[in-house]
């Protein structure tokens, strides 16, 4: 039997092993301020170590006082985000917050090595709920990363579709659908994943359903996220295999599609009560796939042969 073209695509892509490359990393090692990027301390990599102080991130939704008199209470404007404790915290006080790196992760070291590797600590937030939580967004344009706001109400762009208001967010079932308007998205990036208060896990698209461990499935509510991404290009409509892991374990696989062509800002969103704290956000060129993934794609039998 033929090997299907695709297939070997992406076993030429990925080739037998090859170093990675840190695109970007930031510990949030600096002093503490509401301004979360008036320092570069912390921020490295052959993109992070090109920007300057006040230029690294982008705030789409936070309190418009959160850098001056701070955060009003009002959580229809937005919450409030800071560094403290060498941490970053968004969602600080009433009202959720965001923000996106001002880089858009087309590059060519990310093609060439065949994909992208993203880990981030998501060490603590208040809530128990399925609300609750933090994590990371992909494929977005800088319009759409600029028109997230709290991924709580549908009827607004969001990020992530792991926090929506019930009934949705449930895991194993669709994702929230967008609002009426056929010009808006509800969830506005290509690929989302959250840890959230009861103990779950949540990924997704911007369509179909909800996927990742359901309630209780964790042994925390905390915990080291880390999504590896393996695909060709950044054109619309091409498949990116992606493996999941959490606290180093891999606990799932899948794909989705690119919806725009080079458009692949990423960013942070969390939802509490009171805070959630990020730490160690890492972006970096693909190590070589695990065999969990070989597996579920098929290609384990194929690469063995290869070599």
């Amino acid at each position: 039997m033929k090997t299907p073209i695709a297939l070997l695509t992406f076993l030429a892509a990925i080739g037998t092993g090859h170093a990675t490359t840190l695109l970007f990393a930031d510990t949030f090692d600096r002093s503490d301020s509401a301004n979360i990027d008036g320092s570069v301390s912390g921020i490295s990599g052959t993109i992070g170590s090109t920007f300057t102080a006040d230029t690294v991130y982008t705030q789409p939704f936070v309190d418009p006082a959160n850098e001056s008199s701070g955060p009003d209470g009002a959580a229809s404007n937005g919450g409030g985000a800071q560094i403290s404790g060498n941490r970053l915290q968004l969602a600080v006080g009433a009202g959720t917050s965001n923000a996106y790196i001002n880089h858009n992760f087309t590059d060519a070291a990310i093609t060439s090595a065949g994909g992208m590797s993203i880990t981030l600590d998501v060490p603590d937030y208040g809530g128990t709920a399925r609300q609750h939580g933090g994590g990371f967004a992909i494929g977005m344009s800088q319009v759409e990363a600029d028109s997230a706001r709290d991924a709580f109400n549908i009827v607004d762009p969001s990020m992530m579709g792991a926090y929506p208001g019930d009934p949705y967010g449930v895991t194993g079932d669709p994702v929230a659908p967008s609002p009426p308007d056929p010009n808006a998205d509800y969830i506005v990036s290509d690929f989302w994943i959250g840890v959230r208060g009861n103990e779950s896990l949540a990924w997704g698209s911007n369509t179909g359903n909800v996927l990742g461990l359901g309630q209780g499935d964790l042994a925390q509510k905390t915990g080291t996220i880390r999504v590896d991404f393996f695909f060709s290009d950044f054109n619309a409509g091409s498949t990116v295999n992606y493996e999941v892991f959490f606290d180093g374990g891999s606990v799932g696989t899948g794909n989705f599609q690119w919806s725009e062509n080079n458009q692949n800002y990423i960013g942070l969103d969390g939802r509490s009560g009171a805070q959630v704290s990020f730490d160690n956000l890492s972006i970096s060129t693909i190590p070589e796939p695990s065999i969990a993934l070989l597996g579920g794609l098929g290609l384990l039998g194929l690469l063995r042969r290869r070599r």
